[in-house]
């Protein structure tokens, strides 16, 4: 093996593994013998699974070799398995296995968080149905549209209920190519009648051009769905009651779109700014402050980023940026 690819080796802040197509050990780093609690000359030749007791991984590793493909994100118990081929200048040589502890959830950390968070994020499809609800009676005739927001909304209660340990864990997501203009809209519908009755308007600026991009499509409504929420709160009592949500190609950093959602609130002064996102933490008489921290946390396992602008009097801007590519 080459020396540089050796040093290079030792120098990741993971367990790492070099194993052949099969799943055999041919090298490893000082992190996964202390993972492995063994030695480089016990583990020497060894099947990975043998030594991890964890069968799964050489079906995925002989995938990944066989059709050179990356597996990335592979959870087991508390470790994630990151699995990519592992190539010299002239051909295709072995697997590399990364290996990355999983840090808890705050929500599993932390049950009054759980439940409280739970309570957040069932309120808030309840209230799309209780707006589609009150639009029905005010129309007394059959809207598809309406009944079709009070279907979605009632399947993701369910599906928020079915597993509700991974409802909370964001790191943990299931990925699909979406139109994020899509996502946007079934947002605002949930909100139309709210909308509608507390006169906000909405301005949409809308790139056409953005491709689709690979995201847990529920996470992504959770947090665009909070984000919507928040600035509809924020305007409820201005004199002014204006909300714009615009798309877009991200400048810096590159590889990534964005939406941001911009009211005309009172606006957060630079402490309260600092204290956004945290748990807990709202500038709202009734609020929970858990809506921020939920989108912090699905933008962060989505592999972007939450940015906020915001000053007194002048409203508030959140932008959430969203990588293109997996």
């Amino acid at each position: 093996m080459n020396v540089e690819f050796e040093d290079l080796l030792f120098s990741l802040p993971f367990p790492a593994v070099i194993t052949d197509e099969l799943g055999k050990i041919q090298k490893v780093n000082q992190k996964f013998e202390s993972l492995s609690n063994r030695s480089f000359k016990f583990l020497k030749g060894r099947n990975i699974s043998e030594v991890l007791r964890i069968e799964e991984l050489p079906s995925l590793i002989e995938k990944s070799y066989r059709e050179t493909i990356e597996i990335r994100g592979f959870r087991k118990g508390e470790l994630i398995f990151h699995i990519s081929p592992l190539f010299t200048p002239s051909k295709k040589v072995g697997v590399v296995v990364l290996i990355e502890p999983c840090s808890l959830s705050p929500f599993e950390e932390d049950i009054t968080l759980f439940l409280k968070g739970l309570s957040h994020e069932i309120k808030n499809p309840l209230s799309g149905i209780k707006g589609a609800a009150k639009l029905f009676k005010e129309l007394k005739s059959y809207d598809e549209e309406l009944a079709q927001v009070i279907v979605d909304e009632v399947e993701r209660i369910e599906r928020l209920l079915k597993d509700i340990t991974r409802s909370f864990d964001f790191s943990k997501l299931s990925f699909r190519n979406e139109n994020i203009h899509k996502i946007i809209q079934q947002v605002f519908n949930l909100f139309a009648h709210q909308i509608s009755e507390k006169g906000i308007k909405v301005n949409f600026l809308f790139d056409p051009s953005l491709p689709e991009v690979p995201v847990d499509v529920d996470k992504m409504t959770q947090a665009v769905l909070n984000v919507v929420k928040n600035a509809i709160e924020a305007v409820e009592e201005s004199e002014v009651k204006e909300i714009t949500v615009e798309t877009g190609y991200a400048i810096r950093p590159s590889g990534f779109i964005f939406i941001k959602v911009k009211d005309t609130g009172r606006g957060m002064d630079g402490e309260e700014i600092k204290k956004f996102g945290l748990p807990f933490f709202t500038t709202k008489e009734k609020g929970s402050g858990l809506g921020s921290f939920i989108v912090k946390e699905v933008i962060k396992g989505h592999g972007g980023e939450v940015k906020v602008e915001s000053s007194p009097g002048k409203g508030t801007s959140v932008k959430l940026l969203i990588p293109m590519k997996r």
